[in-house]
């Protein structure tokens, strides 16, 4: 199988790499981090794509399981998840599994070319306590075994682990204010921000 973990990554903090050491655990597989270069479902990053993929890189350079991915780099134009989809179907031959956060779950039916996912992908999702996570995008159904969920297209399974609660957006503001908690931030990447001056206005 193949799992993805993408994101703007603007920047890679621990609870980036909590979530995907998690799902690296329970699948006991190594987690693709995909970096999402050019997002068209939410603002511009602040950081440039260069610089997010330095700190990524920066942030799995110690921890095997974690593959810093740079498929939707190499990609001219907007990066949508489903060429990221038909990518990877048509290099690994294998069920892709796409982890998410409960917040990014929750709008992930209006992604572009959504219908398309069921036939390619399913998803692992870590939700939280008052997540509405629970509701299903058309197609998918919900799943309570992980063999099934590693077997398919078209499933969803919810994970109950506790995730790491930290807003990059938060960490954004900190930096700017000369207040950020370095450690927040993976091994590399509080050091690499720093030296380029990144997120300081």
């Amino acid at each position: 199988m193949t799992v993805v973990f993408g994101g703007t990554f603007d920047p890679v903090h621990i609870g980036h790499l909590h979530a995907a050491n998690v799902a690296a655990d329970i699948l006991d597989a190594s987690i693709l981090m995909v970096l999402s270069a050019r997002p068209v479902h939410r603002e511009a990053p602040v950081a440039s794509v260069e610089d997010r993929w330095r700190m990524l890189k920066a942030a799995c350079a110690n921890v095997e399981r974690l593959v810093p991915s740079d498929i939707e780099l190499e990609r001219k134009g907007p990066s949508y998840a489903i060429e990221t989809l038909v990518s990877l179907n048509a290099s690994h031959h294998d069920p892709v599994i796409w982890v998410l956060g409960a917040d990014a779950f929750d709008s992930v039916h209006t992604w572009y070319r959504f219908d398309e996912f069921v036939n390619r992908c399913s998803f692992l999702v870590f939700t939280r306590a008052g997540s509405s996570s629970n509701q299903l995008p058309s197609g998918f159904k919900k799943v309570n075994e992980l063999s099934v969920l590693t077997g398919s297209s078209g499933v969803v399974y919810f994970g109950n682990q506790v995730m790491k609660q930290i807003s990059a957006t938060k960490l954004r503001q900190d930096m700017a204010q000369g207040c950020a908690d370095e450690n927040l931030f993976p091994s590399g990447v509080w050091e690499y921000a720093r030296r380029r001056g990144l997120y300081l206005t």
